[in-house]
């Protein structure tokens, strides 16, 4: 939907084809369920939510569809078994759960009682967030307990929104099905397509139909045109495309399609005020799917039990957008700035839906947002009223990344007495916490999960179940924020509830933490880390200052995570104190902390270990009688070690830049005399191919100098073995993850210097040459004191440059 200056959109749609029931009929076997939305990219992140009310261990099965855009890796499981507790929840993270899976996928989702094959209820939702990896926006939708022949999805505009139809067909066969487009200006786009069986299949009406739908606004139709062969679909709406990154949309809603029209619908959810950050406004979308005119009462249900009621006349096969916030300026002031419910009844069946877009308030009024919205959701309304409603979804405070959540269930009341209800909280261990709410006779309330009562929620996921206790009947939603500034959001409709409300066995479980080690890890992460505790899951998360790290294992008592690799692309960062996050049985808490430090190791010969040689002239003996002839001069070495050589002085260096700080490392392993290739030489009984090894396995290194080769050609080594023994020390150093500077210095031979250099290019190694401006000592081989403090500088330069 664009932001309307005319608020009646005519659709002149042909549905004489549809027939139409009263009522939107509910499934009342809440044990599979399907999802036709589903991504997991780079770009998109997908939680599939599953919530069990019940007295009875499940094990929940969850069957991906993938769309045939998606990418498989060989071997991909489609299909994964998980565990859930007695009245507790499971978040299947889709990217760790199927990791085979790059692209879109619709999902089925069935639940039976742990060790055998009876079925059990379930309440199933999906949330996405986007894009890469920011969670900047987000959207989420209950799944569907059954499949259709048809189904009509209200809502659609491309211009600044980007809109998909998502359809899976569950099938083990094809189906045919038929798409039509029906737009504000009467014209209808029809076209039939062939679904895989076992499949999503997207489509991006403005992209396949650039002429007719590059700009509109319109609804949709998804009809399976194979008796029998049902079918389910979702919208997704995009908009606010991301200046950086992916260039994807930070903002979006989505809603499942609705199979039936209904006389009467229901919302629990509206807002039409804000506050100095943001302000939010509400749009009804009416769609009167016949053939006759018909008209639509509306009664908003104010949070103070007040109602306003507005007739709204549809012309046949119209679609009318009812813009809320405008009814408060010119209809009745008491919706300006008001929290509300909206109760639809209508003379002919119809499609009801809300949408909310929210941002910065408006200079001119500051319950208006400003384009472009920061964010927006919506739902279909429900046809029906219910005594129990079941969520999936919920979060409150921070999670691993230290992104606060805030959840609200609203409750609405159309009816003419008050109606108590009791907020029963599922949390993933299997724990629990209630509380109550008394919604008056047509009139509305909220329960926000950071009120002092639901305290043990904090920083925690959960499903809800909630009941009426004194026989009444609601409609409940729930909306779930992202961020302080409410960046990202999302809104669902519950599930009327078919079955038991079990009460939680204990309160929700605490995690504790004993330990992490080790103490130190390098800057560019990669290196595992040990934690211990009581009350891990096996499904744990890690994040190390809010970045996620890898969890290769996770008992009750012990988890092992791999910090967090950092490239040049990613950043490297600097030294310092990190946060450690733990999220264990959806409750995230701070672990500790660990010190993050830099590492380097400096390998090679005596140019490393900083050999000082003076050559010292002997004057000849002056000729004698005996001796006439002249003798040449002779000379004496002296040898000793620089102070520094060249990886302390290095050190130093280090030291005094903030990045690698006080306790930057670097470990002089030179080796007077060594060889890469040639074990033996002048008495070392090793060579530099060999003894790296074991250096980069004991330690973490950031980065790794190789400066060797010299001593194989004085030796009666090949070139080629030497360049083989520098490469595989090469390659070596970069398995431990370090980033590897392949040295060369002035006096080696031209062929070895020419080698050296087109080996690193090949594998892509960081270079440094110590040129000219090394001073080389009297020997002509070995640098002065002077000459290693320069090499230190030169090799601090290449570390500057490349780990930043």
């Amino acid at each position: 939907m664009s932001l309307r200056s005319t608020h009646v959109l005519r659709l002149f749609c042909v549905l004489s084809c549809l027939l139409f029931t009263p009522a939107l009929v509910w499934a009342q076997d809440t044990s599979r369920w399907f999802l036709a939305e589903g991504a997991s990219n780079a770009v998109l992140e997908e939680e599939i939510l599953v919530g069990n009310p019940g007295a009875y261990d499940l094990t929940v099965t969850v069957t991906l569809l993938p769309d045939p855009s998606a990418q498989l890796a060989p071997g991909t499981t489609l299909s994964r078994a998980f565990p859930l507790q007695a009245t507790g929840r499971l978040t299947v993270r889709v990217a760790q759960a199927f990791p085979g899976l790059n692209g879109a996928a619709s999902a089925t989702v069935s639940a039976v009682r742990a060790g055998t094959s009876t079925p059990e209820n379930i309440v199933v939702e999906r949330s996405m967030y986007f894009p890469d990896g920011t969670r900047a926006g987000g959207h989420n939708a209950s799944g569907v307990t059954a499949t259709a022949q048809r189904w009509i999805l209200a809502e659609g505009a491309s211009g600044m929104f980007s809109t998909f139809i998502l359809v899976a067909n569950p099938n083990a066969t094809t189906v045919s099905v038929r798409i039509q487009y029906l737009k504000s200006t009467g014209d209808i786009v029809t076209f039939e397509r062939t679904l895989p069986a076992n499949s999503r299949t997207t489509f991006w009406p403005q992209v396949e139909y650039p002429a007719q739908l590059g700009s509109a606004e319109f609804s949709t139709v998804v009809e399976s045109t194979e008796p029998g062969k049902l079918i389910v679909a979702e919208r997704a709406m995009y908009f606010d495309p991301s200046p950086t990154g992916s260039g994807f949309q930070r903002s979006g809603h989505d809603a499942v399609g609705v199979p039936e029209a209904s006389y009467e619908w229901y919302f629990a959810e509206g807002y039409t005020g804000g506050n100095a950050q943001t302000a939010f406004e509400t749009f009804l979308l009416l769609a009167n799917t016949n053939g006759a005119a018909t008209t639509a009462s509306v009664t908003y249900q104010l949070d103070s039990g007040q109602t306003v009621t507005r007739d709204y006349a549809l012309a046949p096969n119209q679609r009318l957008t009812v813009w809320v916030d405008q009814e408060g300026r010119s209809f009745d002031a008491r919706l300006k700035a008001a929290s509300f419910g909206m109760t639809v009844r209508a003379t002919q069946p119809i499609v009801a839906e809300r949408s909310m877009y929210w941002g910065t308030p408006s200079a001119a009024d500051p319950t208006t947002p400003t384009l472009p919205w920061r964010e927006g959701h919506a739902t279909a309304g429900s046809p029906v009223l219910a005594s129990r409603w079941a969520f999936a979804e919920g979060r409150e405070g921070e999670d691993g990344s230290v992104r606060p959540y805030s959840t609200f269930f609203l409750l609405s009341n159309p009816s003419a007495s008050a109606v108590n209800v009791k907020a029963t909280f599922f949390t993933e261990d299997g724990g629990g916490v209630t509380t109550t709410r008394t919604i008056a006779a047509g009139g509305r309330a909220n329960i926000w999960t950071a009120e002092s009562a639901l305290g043990a929620l904090a920083n925690r996921r959960f499903a809800v179940a909630i009941e009426s206790t004194n026989g009444g009947t609601f409609v409940a939603e729930r909306a779930m924020y992202a961020f302080s500034d409410f960046r990202a959001g999302h809104v669902n409709m519950g599930t009327p509830w078919p079955g038991v409300i079990a009460a939680p066995a204990h309160p929700p479980a605490t995690v504790t933490i004993t330990g992490i080690s080790p103490a130190q890890v390098r800057l560019s992460g990669g290196e595992p880390i040990t934690i211990s505790g009581t009350g891990f899951s096996i499904d744990s998360e890690v994040t190390l200052d809010g970045i996620p790290m890898t969890v290769t294992s996770a008992t009750s008592t012990t988890i092992t995570a791999i910090t967090p690799v950092r490239t040049a692309t990613t950043g490297f960062g600097s030294v310092g104190p990190s946060r450690v996050r733990v999220t264990a049985s959806g409750f995230t808490t701070v672990a500790g902390t660990i010190q993050r430090v830099f590492r380097v190791l400096a390998i090679g010969d005596s140019f490393t270990e900083g050999q000082l040689v003076e050559r010292i002239p002997i004057p000849p003996p002056p000729p004698t009688p005996t001796n006439p002839t002249p003798v040449s001069p002779g000379f004496t070495q002296t040898y000793s070690f620089a102070n520094p050589p060249y990886p302390e002085a290095l050190e130093g260096v280090l030291h005094t830049d903030a990045q690698y700080g006080a306790t930057a490392d670097v470990d002089n392993a030179g080796f007077s005399g060594e060889c890469a290739s040639i074990a033996g030489c002048s008495g070392n009984p090793t060579r530099g191919a060999d003894r790296i090894g074991p250096l980069v396995t004991a330690r973490k290194y950031d980065v790794v100098i190789i400066l060797e080769g010299f001593n194989d050609l004085n030796a009666g080594g090949s070139l080629s073995g030497a360049i083989t023994a520098l490469r595989s020390m090469g390659t070596t150093a970069r398995a431990s993850g370090a980033t590897v500077v392949m040295g060369r210095i002035q006096v080696m031979r031209s062929d070895m210097l020419d080698a050296i250099r087109t080996m690193a290019l090949e594998e892509m190694f960081t270079r440094v040459d110590f040129g000219a401006s090394v001073e080389i000592g009297t020997d002509d081989v070995h640098p002065t004191q002077d000459g290693y403090e320069t090499m230190a500088g030169i090799v601090y330069g290449v570390i500057k440059g490349t780990i930043k």
